[in-house]
């Protein structure tokens, strides 16, 4: 009797599993900016200057205003580098 539950068991949940299937993964070269407002508005740089971050192609995370232009950023560590010693950025522009 204990054989016979258990193989009715075993069949249940072999039953029960869900096949897994194939799922076309999306094209790494195809990167999207992520959604956000700092994306829309105009920079002086198109590069970030602390990493060298691409932002005009995957976005701005941080900005900062400096002698009255708008400097964008990938993250807020790379501005606060920047804030440091900004002209030093500035010069190799």
């Amino acid at each position: 009797m204990k054989n016979i539950l258990f193989i009715l068991f075993a069949l249940f949940l072999f039953a029960s599993c869900k096949k897994e299937t194939l799922v076309e993964q999306p094209n790494k070269s195809e990167f999207k900016k992520p959604i956000n407002s700092l994306n829309s508005l105009k920079y002086a740089n198109k590069i970030d200057f602390y990493c060298q971050m691409d932002i005009a192609k995957y976005g701005v995370s941080d900005t900062a205003h400096y002698k009255g232009n708008l400097y964008g950023f990938c993250s807020k560590m790379c501005k606060d580098e920047f804030l440091k010693s900004p002209e030093k950025y500035l010069a190799k522009k």
